[in-house]
């Protein structure tokens, strides 16, 4: 009895293709699946084209491990396939045997990764394991073919005492392969050739054979034939066709000389070639680079050496002129028809991508590193932090390329060929389209189409060093447009509030410089961005406006950062003493509690130097006050370091929580201590030790910008300091200095507000708390939410000993942990207070949605995770931690939904870009900022909108399962 036809396989792209292999599959012995995922899977297969099928049918007896794997819905590690192909070769008796067993994992392998590509993984993520597989198969051929070189040739070994030519000779004599091009970047595709590169360290050496008795003799030959022979076998092992097929094709052309050069070069013989003959292509080539086997520390040491080469900080005018032709170089000898579009070499194809990214490497990189990447994407999100590219433009080409990516993998998986090509044919091209998923070839060719033009309408005009201002702003800013004219302008520069647009024009377009409006029209919110601009123009010195003339990059920089959030646009217009410093940090998304601590040491050395008034002879009140002056300019450029970092995408939401916490804290720390010897100057010392918990979003590590500090200020032991003041009083006045220095306004702004009310009895209690009286209230009189308050509760700061400190810890984890927990009462105290807060704080505009008190917000969450800690965290220490996303991996771990974990990520994540945005204190997003803020993140509106709703859908659902 014949097998029935799936019906996944009659309602896909190729039913008949598809059909004809499911009766070969089924004739060679392979078993059709019962699951609905499992027909889906091989529908998809044999759908496909005949590459992933042929795989398939080598090894019929494979198809019930490929449906068990559990990486195919997830990206294998490079340490996985790198172990992988290491026990697939393990044992290889010979060459022969070795190359066998490498093309037998790579059919795996490409089966594994091409069902990925069809929808089980991202492009991206699959060309990332293509290239960690390539990465693999090359260092375990390196160490093959070493070690039977080793016993054929003898060991390579340095000369004694050999000076040789210069510095670099004197290196131990060791190998490596750089990968280059795609393999560089780690985004391969199907059909890649890798590009490679030989290097090795010293011709100043010998081979040494060793016999069975010990016996050392001079090998017959030189260390140059050594490596020559090594870099054969290994490109044999990779390309060699056999009868199990090849790896990859190996391009060595990139190699100095190229094809006429020498199959692998000396390190001393690379750098003299690149000093000498070094041309611009191989610059370009070069910014790829990257050490993927045997000898890394060598691979890194030849990347140092050329750095000046690969990155000049000064370019001539030649070689600007060759950077312009690169596009030329590389663009197909003929134009090719409409329809047959190659999505590598074709205008405004992958290509075109790649060199934006590295002509602004070449021409900028050299001066920041932080523009240095061999990443397109990431290089593509480097240039718009820096301003080398708009927002829309980024956003545009990043787009192009995701799409062309996929693509040019779907066309290799076709037929196996290495193809760039769009068929002409339209049978073949709306084959191609459905595979895609289009509806319609009039679809996917409309996409085709505008995808090119986006792109070459960006790569058509670059590398202008100036280029001319666009005509509608050079006539918006002219003096004779009428207001009817200036509205109609606006319009099609894109700008939504016109009367305002206008407005600001007519006042103040005689001192804006053209660039400016030109970057604002491209910025992810016009309208904010040209107020912004204008407000700088207004405030800002002369010599501010003729810098933002001249430096093209700042501009750009600004218009991204001007588009997208409020805050940081204003603490940047208020502060224009910041922006050295913000420049100068551009490159460091992280940095770390130690980093931050000391770098704000300087500053504030400085500060004590030379920042105290003249005349005061050191007041402590006075030093005092330059400190806190300090503390707010450092808090204000660190915060907008972090705030760029966040809308480049550089930082996760937990990262940016992180960091502003660790800013907090430093700040924190160093404000105590300037204020506690000032109090203590006129009042003495005391005789016991102070402690700060950081309660709230302080505690759990998840500041946002402009959060509170929620402080609870306590002391050890009743007593007196040193001139008889009773230590309630003493911090009595110490927590009030520091409650109203660091909220108070100054020139340099706020450093931060404090809330105190999570202390003992609240509002109505002591401000400062001794230790016992802490212990006896939580103990006896604190309320069950104030014991959800206590699992965020962290010392901040504090004077006392290690010693002492840790038993005050260990009595907070007492009273939060291992007391009685009733878990019905307190589900019905946590469901008490969310019910009020939802009619007293969740009430928001219709259309509206609040992140935190709306059913399914991230107070929910919070609840939740409150909830497992205090039920569990008796027995289960792990849960013992005040910050929420950690507390939810351990409950995930122990069966509670995935989807808790990832929906409070989402939710906090637009909690953080709202602030950016708005620079409200409430989560709200509202109906006009569902557009801003999309678009800041790279969505549509109406996806994100969904994709919110789901998620508060799937929180409260958990929500009332867990706490009915």
């Amino acid at each position: 009895m014949n097998p029935v036809l799936p019906v996944e396989i009659q309602m896909g792209p190729d039913p008949a293709g598809a059909q004809a292999r499911f009766g070969r599959f089924v004739e060679q012995g392979g078993a059709p699946p019962d699951t609905d995922a499992g027909r889906r899977l091989l529908a998809a297969i044999l759908s496909s084209g005949t590459f992933l099928p042929e795989l398939l049918l080598a090894d019929v007896k494979g198809w019930p491990a490929l449906l068990e794997d559990t990486w195919l819905e997830r990206p294998k590690p490079a340490a996985t396939i790198f172990a992988e192909v290491e026990m697939a070769t393990r044992g290889a008796v010979d060459f022969a045997d070795f190359k066998a067993r490498l093309r037998l994992i790579r059919r795996r392998e490409m089966l594994r990764l091409g069902v990925r590509e069809l929808g089980w993984g991202t492009t991206e993520e699959v060309a990332g394991e293509l290239s960690g597989f390539a990465d693999a198969c090359l260092e375990w051929s390196y160490r093959f073919c070493d070690r039977a070189l080793r016993a054929e040739y003898g060991s390579p070994e340095l000369d004694p005492g050999e000076p040789g030519e210069g510095e670099n000779d004197s290196l131990a004599p060791s190998f490596v392969v750089m990968a280059m091009g795609k393999l560089g970047g780690q985004e391969l595709n199907f059909s890649s050739d890798v590009d490679l590169i030989y290097f090795y360290a010293t011709d100043f050496g010998h081979l040494v054979r060793t016999d069975a008795s010990g016996a050392r003799t001079a090998g017959p030959r030189s260390l140059h034939q050594y490596y020559r022979e090594l870099s054969r076998r290994i490109t044999e092992a990779i390309e060699d066709v056999t009868a199990d097929g090849t790896i990859f094709r190996v391009d060595l052309r990139l190699r100095p000389e190229g094809r006429s050069g020498p199959l692998c070069n000396s390190l001393a013989a690379t750098e003299r070639y690149y000093e000498t003959f070094g041309r611009t292509w191989e610059r370009q080539a070069l910014l790829r680079a990257r050490p993927c086997a045997g000898d890394q520390a060598l691979g890194v040491r030849i990347l140092q050496m050329l750095d000046a080469f690969i990155y000049p900080r000064h370019m001539t005018p030649g070689m600007m002129d060759e950077i312009r032709s690169l596009r030329a170089q590389f663009r197909p000898k003929e134009d090719r028809s409409t329809d047959a579009f190659d999505v590598k070499l074709g205008g405004g194809g992958i290509r075109d991508v790649e060199l934006v990214v590295q002509t602004l490497q070449l021409l900028h990189a050299g001066k920041h590193r932080d523009l240095r990447g061999r990443s397109t994407p990431r290089g593509l999100r480097r240039m718009e932090i820096s301003g080398l590219l708009t927002d829309r433009e980024a956003r545009t080409l990043a787009t192009a390329y995701r799409f062309w990516r996929q693509v040019e993998h779907r066309l290799q998986l076709q037929d196996g060929a290495q193809t760039q090509l769009i068929p002409a044919d339209p049978d073949a091209r709306a084959l191609l389209s459905k595979r895609l998923g289009f509806l319609s070839l009039a679809a996917f060719d409309a996409q085709v189409a505008a995808r090119r033009d986006e792109v070459k309408r960006i790569m058509d005009t670059f590398g202008d060093q100036e280029g001319d201002v666009p005509a509608k702003v050079s006539r918006l800013l002219s003096l004779s447009p009428d207001r009817v004219e200036i509205e109609s302008l606006l319009v099609d520069l894109g700008f939504a509030d016109i009367d305002s647009a206008a407005d600001l024009i007519e006042t103040v377009g005689s001192r804006l410089p053209p660039a400016l409006v030109v970057e604002a029209a491209a910025s992810p919110d016009p309208d904010r961005a040209l107020a912004t601009f204008r407000d700088l123009a207004l405030r800002g010195s002369v010599g501010l406006v003729a810098w933002l003339r001249e430096d093209q990059q700042l501009l750009r920089m600004l218009a991204t950062l001007f588009g997208v959030s409020e805050r940081l646009s204003r603490l940047l217009v208020t502060h224009f003493e910041m922006w050295e410093p913000l420049l100068d940090g551009l490159g460091e998304p992280h940095r770390s509690m130690h980093t931050l601590a000391t770098s704000l040491e300087g500053r504030l050395k400085s500060t004590e130097a030379g920042a105290i008034p003249p005349g005061t002879d050191g007041n402590p009140e006075d030093l005092e006050e330059s400190v806190g002056r300090a503390l707010r300019r450092y808090s204000v450029e660190e915060t907008l370091r972090i705030g760029l970092h966040d809308v480049a995408g550089n930082l996760s939401a937990r990262d940016v929580t992180g960091q502003l916490t660790n800013l907090a804290e430093v700040c924190l720390r160093r404000g105590i201590a300037e204020i506690r010897d000032t109090i203590a100057a006129r009042y003495g010392r005391p005789t016991t030790s102070f402690t700060v918990l950081g309660m709230g979003s302080l505690g759990a590590h998840e500041m946002r910008y402009g959060s509170d500090l929620d402080l609870v200020f306590l002391y050890a032991a009743e007593g007196q300091t040193s001139t008889g003041v009773g230590h309630q009083e003493f911090f009595s006045r110490l927590a009030r200095r520091v409650i109203n220095s660091f909220g108070a306004m100054l020139e340099e702004g706020r450093l931060y507000d404090i809330d105190t009310r999570l202390r003992p009895s609240g509002a109505q209690g002591l401000l400062v708390t001794s230790h016992a009286e802490f212990e006896r209230y939580h103990e006896q009189e604190a309320a069950g939410w104030e014991r959800v308050a206590l699992l965020r509760a962290r010392v901040v700061f504090t004077t006392a000993a290690a010693s002492e400190r840790t038993a005050f810890e260990q009595v907070l984890s007492r009273i939060t942990y291992e007391r009685v927990f009733d878990a019905e009462a307190f589900g019905r105290e946590l469901r008490r207070v969310r019910q009020r807060v939802e009619a007293e704080r969740g009430r928001v505009a219709p259309g509206s949605r609040h992140l935190r008190f709306d059913p399914g917000g991230i107070m929910d969450v919070e609840f939740l995770a409150a909830f497992g800690q205090l039920g569990q965290g008796a027995s289960d220490r792990t849960l013992r931690t005040t910050e929420t996303v950690d507390v939810l991996s351990r409950l995930v771990a122990t069966g509670w939904p995935a989807t808790l974990m990832s929906d409070y990520t989402f939710l906090r994540t637009l909690a953080l870009r709202m602030r950016l945005l708005r620079d409200r204190p409430e989560d709200v997003i509202g109906p006009v900022d569902f557009g801003p803020l999309a678009r800041s993140l790279e969505q549509e509106p109406a996806r994100l909108r969904d994709e919110l709703d789901a998620a508060m859908r799937r929180v409260r659902a958990c929500f009332v399962e867990r706490l009915p």
